[in-house]
């Protein structure tokens, strides 16, 4: 039978594609109100909203940076004439001119000049704050980023790891040198590692089975039974954003499986969990249109 993609499915029962609102819209960062984020998207969101508010401050620093810079500028050529005017007043009372000035000429006294410098270094003072202002400002500037970025980065590429004392965290060369979990899995076979991921699942160590069948996904075995099992670990761990992601992932690698209809159910749960039951009922209504007779359509109708 040939495999068709079971969103399209789904919308050609139940409602237009012109119409539709994804199903798998959980998680989604850029939405105004985003909802069901997972623990990284949550760290992209956060993230994102810091790099806005530094890049708002950023350009608020530069409005006040260009105004500033008038300041210094009108300021410095302030200093500069009333240099040249202490210059021409020392002269002219000291006498150095006297032979150019004529009778109605008015030598300035002492007290002038010094009131003239004392205006000068007032304003140089000024002009000095505004300039390490300045410095201060452009150093901010060019370190805000890069520190934005790299703590973006390292929040969204490293995993969190919690221990249950700070005197079990490995040192840095233990990190690197620690061998990964998943190698020993390298002289298993895979039938063998599902067997095992089952078994954990079964017993409800669900953060354990998920090392497994993260593996599994890693080699691309049976990524629609996989994706399901990582579902439901998801689903059971109530972590129902990463559960849909896992349910879609699933279908569009078959969606004729014999588990399709408690997929169908988990979705529509998941989604209603997370506040979006308008397309949490879509999805019982098709499973109820598609599977009538299964026991998840059953449990369905007796609500």
């Amino acid at each position: 039978m040939k495999k068709i993609i079971f969103l399209v499915t789904l919308l050609g029962v139940t409602f237009s594609f012109s119409e539709e609102v994804s199903v798998f819209g959980a998680g989604n960062i850029a939405s105004t109100n985003p909802y069901g984020l997972t623990e990284n998207e949550q760290v992209l969101l956060d993230s994102k909203k810091r790099i806005d508010q530094i890049i708002a401050q950023q350009k608020s620093q530069e409005e006040d940076m260009i105004g500033l810079r008038s300041v210094v500028e009108g300021s410095q050529n302030q200093v500069s004439k009333l240099e040249s005017r202490v210059s021409d007043l020392e002269i002219r009372t000291t006498g150095k001119v006297s032979n150019l000035a004529n009778s109605n000429t008015s030598v300035a006294g002492k007290s002038d000049i010094d009131s003239l410098k004392r205006d000068i270094n007032e304003l140089k003072k000024q002009i000095e704050t505004i300039n390490q202002k300045l410095n201060i400002q452009s150093s901010v500037k060019k370190n805000s980023s890069p520190v934005a970025k790299t703590e973006n980065k390292e929040n969204i590429s490293q995993p969190q790891i919690l221990n249950s004392s700070d005197s079990k965290k490995p040192s840095n060369n233990q990190v690197a040198n620690a061998p990964k979990k998943v190698v020993g899995f390298d002289d298993m076979k895979p039938a063998d590692i599902e067997k095992e991921a089952k078994t954990l699942f079964e017993a409800k160590k669900y953060q354990d089975a998920k090392i497994y069948y993260d593996y599994l996904v890693s080699k691309n075995y049976k990524p629609a039974q996989t994706h399901f099992m990582l579902g439901q670990i998801s689903f059971n761990q109530k972590s129902y954003a990463n559960a849909i992601k896992s349910y879609q992932n699933s279908l569009k690698n078959s969606d004729n499986a014999p588990y399709v209809p408690e997929l169908l159910l988990n979705s529509g749960v998941s989604l209603e969990k997370l506040g979006d039951k308008a397309n949490a009922d879509k999805f019982y209504t098709y499973l109820k249109t598609k599977y009538p007779n299964s026991s998840q359509a059953k449990s369905l109708n007796s609500k």
